[in-house]
């Protein structure tokens, strides 16, 4: 069996229905991975599949990421949280505690010897290529001394 290495991602940041994809593209040393990030249910829960090998990326007992052909075990979700300091981490849904990381060369690390704070477990969300004008633009208010708020500003 093939093994999933050096593929995350991090889903597109908008709410969709469990079961929808969503495709994301990761620069991870040396080349880019083109994967499918899925929904499992309503919330943070995702899988995520390698487009050209169609694995999904899975946290065995041991703590090792590895590439299923079935991605339907729990141990192919993960928990998206967000971090105080506006990078996500992936936490095993089945193995509470265990992240998603990978060392400064690429190489993954296993869920017991990762911790939240760690910097190997940090990603941060990229848009594909050609996708960045898709995000919606910041909508500037103005605020009066009361802390009021009132009718948007347009620009002119």
């Amino acid at each position: 069996m093939d093994r999933v290495r050096d593929h995350v991602a991090q889903p597109l940041g908008e709410a969709v229905a469990p079961g929808e994809k969503k495709t994301c593209v990761v620069l991870l040393l040396p080349f880019e991975a083109q994967l499918l990030v899925e929904t499992d249910t309503f919330g943070s829960q995702v899988r995520i599949k390698g487009k050209e090998t169609e694995f999904y990326l899975c946290m065995n007992r041991k703590g090792k990421l590895v590439g299923k052909p079935d991605g339907t075990s729990k141990e192919c979700v993960f928990i998206e949280k967000v971090l105080e300091n506006n990078y996500t981490a992936l936490m095993s849904a089945k193995y509470s505690g265990w992240y998603v990381g990978f060392t400064k060369k690429g190489r993954p690390r296993k869920g017991p010897k990762t911790r939240e704070n760690q910097q190997d477990v940090h990603f941060m969300k990229r848009y594909p290529k050609g996708q960045a004008e898709l995000q919606k633009p910041f909508k500037y208010t103005t605020v009066t001394k009361r802390s009021r708020r009132i009718r948007p500003t347009h620009p002119g």
